[in-house]
């Protein structure tokens, strides 16, 4: 806990004037700011510039998707594959680059109102894929009715921060989110659809044929936007992701995504390449900030600097991911450079522990202070029985804090995706440990105040930082990119220099593909096919 930010009563006052201010739906402390400037427009970012001499058109790409997906509604995605389907059947009204800014789609601009309201222009004249007509506000406002009552979506998080959505006009929508800034706009990344018309969108390719195990998409030569090279899309059934590989290797595959750590020697110079894929799946090093050494600053700095983050990614993940000293992709334009201080330092780490106080070390290398308190932690992880990835990172963290005088008592819970009620998870929310190795999936606005607000769904460590919290909300009142950017440089330089938590490397996905395909480049999920129609094939 950053003590000092508790230690006055005016900062205090602060922080309940904000918690009355602003409103933040992700997290329980966050509330709205009311701001009275004069309503503005975001204009689209400009078109990055085409090449000189276009590549040629023409080819097909040839994916995998699971064996009995189901195709009838995009809001039901349940896999990648699918979410890779469906961004090239439908569109959305904003979507996301690969550096994480909001970009255009089917809203071609966006006007704020003030108070977390904005003003959308649709595209006019965007064609249905079956020729039914152009996309409406009302089609708008039906997939966003559809999304509501849905139980369970891939995109119920959009739902999060829109407090209502209604059609201006024919051709407009206005949106009221309970973030006052910038950042709400990231909840209209979900796909458009026209009820009852499976397939039927208005995207870059539309369907041209489907069967029992293969679904074929041509190019909708009507897209509003430039038309991609890649002429067919081909998806075909696998039942997992090994099955998709050999049919790489067998030739009847040409693109494959995958998240094996072992991707690097499917490459072959003219025949085979292999891309790195940036992901938002962040690994965590979690502080107990209630009942544990390190609520002290000095300890949870000295632990930041003990840990050589680039040799577990070597030896464990197999260089496939990407170290971070805060919650923001190092790939991302709100990433600060001049954060990337907690550097592997052992001496500095041992510095800290003696400052610390704990400066007497027992015949086993434990460190204790005069006042018989010891560096004996409890280290939580999980595991599935088919990756032990993570709690090999656990094993090697350990090793290292060890070096420094602390004494490692590991627990590895098993943990399955999506299961709530998880052996790992029980442990991780009743609190008996001291650090724990985590894995978090990063929003897409970068909003972080559910890992460190007082009631955050991700604040297992309990931080309690209120000027930490303060500039979480000032960049979710930011109303301009410029401002968002400023926020987000102030909180993570004041996030490295108190480290509530300590993020260690965003994982790396990879496509397998042929070398024949040109312009993957960049490629970055959760929007894996961004950049589509730039990419093309070699004749």
């Amino acid at each position: 806990m950053k003590k000092s930010s508790l230690k006055t009563e005016s900062k205090r006052a602060l922080a309940l004037l904000l918690a009355l201010l602003f409103c933040v739906l992700v997290s329980g402390c966050r509330r709205g700011k009311d701001p009275k400037a004069d309503p503005f427009e975001t204009a689209a970012p400009s078109p990055s510039p085409e090449a000189t001499e276009a590549p040629s058109q023409g080819g097909t790409l040839r994916l995998p998707i699971p064996v009995n997906a189901p195709y009838e509604d995009p809001l039901l995605v349940n896999t990648e594959e699918m979410l890779y389907l469906f961004s090239l059947v439908y569109d959305s009204l904003l979507t996301v680059d690969p550096s994480g800014e909001i970009q255009p789609c089917l809203c071609e601009s966006w006007v704020g109102e003030g108070d977390g309201a904005w003003l959308l222009k649709l595209r006019e004249g965007v064609k249905w894929h079956d020729g039914s007509g152009v996309i409406r506000s009302q089609e708008v406002l039906d997939t966003y009715n559809a999304l509501i009552l849905m139980e369970d979506s891939y995109y119920k998080h959009c739902l999060d921060h829109i407090v209502f959505m209604q059609a201006a006009d024919t051709f407009s929508v206005r949106v009221k989110f309970d973030i006052p800034g910038i950042m709400g706009l990231y909840s209209l990344v979900f796909p458009i659809r026209k009820a009852g018309a499976p397939l039927i969108g208005t995207g870059a390719y539309r369907l041209e044929h489907r069967d029992d195990s293969r679904i074929k998409l041509t190019v909708n030569t009507e897209w509003w936007d430039k038309l991609p090279y890649v002429e067919k899309v081909v998806f075909e059934e696998r039942d997992s992701n090994s099955t998709a590989l050999a049919s790489y290797e067998a030739g009847q595959l040409n693109f494959v995504p995958t998240d094996i750590l072992t991707a690097g020697r499917y490459s072959e110079a003219g025949v085979t390449s292999v891309y790195d894929v940036m992901t938002q799946n962040m690994e965590v090093l979690l502080f107990n900030h209630v009942g544990s050494v390190f609520k002290d600053l000095d300890l949870r700095l000295a632990a930041a600097h003990g840990i050589n983050r680039s040799r577990i990614i070597t030896n464990v993940y197999s260089n496939r991911a990407r170290a971070a000293d805060v919650p923001i992709p190092p790939d991302s334009w709100l990433y600060d450079s001049r954060s990337a201080v907690l550097n592997y330092d052992p001496d500095l780490s041992l510095r800290l522990i003696e400052e610390a106080g704990f400066t007497v070390q027992s015949k086993e290398g434990l460190r204790y202070s005069k006042d018989g308190r010891h560096l004996w932690i409890r280290l939580l992880t999980s595991a599935t029985t088919e990756n032990t990835v993570r709690s090999d990172a656990a094993a090697m963290i350990a090793s290292q804090l060890e070096q420094l005088g602390f004494k490692v008592e590991i627990t590895t819970a098993p943990h399955t995706l999506g299961d709530a009620e998880s052996e790992f998870l029980t442990a991780l929310k009743a609190g008996n440990w001291d650090i724990a190795l985590v894995g978090f999936n990063l929003g897409l606005n970068f909003d972080v105040t559910s890992y460190i607000d007082v009631n955050g769904a991700n604040n297992f460590g309990n931080v309690c930082d209120w000027d930490l919290i303060e500039k979480a909300m000032y960049m979710a009142a930011a109303q301009t990119e410029e401002d968002l950017r400023d926020a987000a440089y102030d909180f993570q330089s004041y996030f490295v220099s108190t480290v509530p938590f300590m993020p260690l490397y965003f994982r790396l996905n990879s496509i397998i593909c042929s070398s024949e395909i040109k312009g993957i480049e960049g490629a970055r999920e959760p929007f894996l096919f961004f950049g589509e129609k730039n990419w093309h094939i070699e004749k």
